[in-house]
C-alpha cells in the first residue's frame, strides 16, 4: 500500500524548469499547510519531496507538542494512531503569514497552533533533481 500511495503522491509534486522564485516556493509551502489544516495528510505529503523518511513520525511529533498540551487521549503513542485517526486537531495548525529565507535555498515557516506561535518551524529547501527544481521538506523542529 505504501508504494501505491507513494506513486500517486508523486503526481502532485510540482517541478520547475528554472529555479522557482521565493514567491513560488512560498505558495507551495502555504498550499502544503492548507492541505494539512484540511486533514489531507497524504496530499500534503505528496505536494513536496521529503529529505527524510520520517513523515508520519514528524506529524506525530507536531501532534504531541501542539495538541497534547491542550487535550488528552487514551493512547498518545505513535502506535495508538490517535494523531492520524482523528485529524480534527489539524484545523488549528497553520503558519505565520511571512516566511524567513535563511539563504537562497532554505526557508522557514513558523508554525501557529490555535492562533499562537508554537516555537516550531518547518524547514523547506529548493533542490534540483533530474526533472527540474522542486521544494523539499527538511524537518519540523523547535526554532
Amino acid at each position: 500500500m505504501i508504494s501505491v500511495c507513494h506513486h500517486s503522491q508523486r503526481k502532485q509534486l510540482q517541478t520547475f524548469d528554472q529555479k522557482p522564485s521565493n514567491e513560488e516556493v512560498e505558495k507551495i509551502i502555504t498550499s502544503f499547510f492548507a492541505l494539512l489544516q484540511a486533514g489531507e495528510i497524504e496530499k500534503a505529503h505528496g505536494l513536496v519531496e521529503h529529505a527524510y523518511n520520517d513523515w508520519e513520525e514528524s506529524i506525530h511529533l507536531v501532534w504531541e507538542d501542539h495538541h497534547l498540551i491542550h487535550e488528552s487521549v487514551d493512547d498518545s503513542s505513535f502506535e495508538g494512531r490517535a494523531w492520524i485517526n482523528d485529524r480534527a486537531w489539524l484545523k488549528d495548525l497553520t503558519i505565520k503569514d511571512s516566511m524567513e529565507w535563511i539563504n537562497e535555498d532554505y526557508v522557514w515557516a513558523d508554525l501557529i497552533y490555535r492562533g499562537k506561535a508554537s516555537g516550531y518551524i518547518a524547514e523547506f529547501s529548493v533542490q534540483k533533481g533530474d526533472d527540474g527544481y522542486f521544494v523539499q521538506r527538511m524537518i519540523f523542529k523547535m526554532a
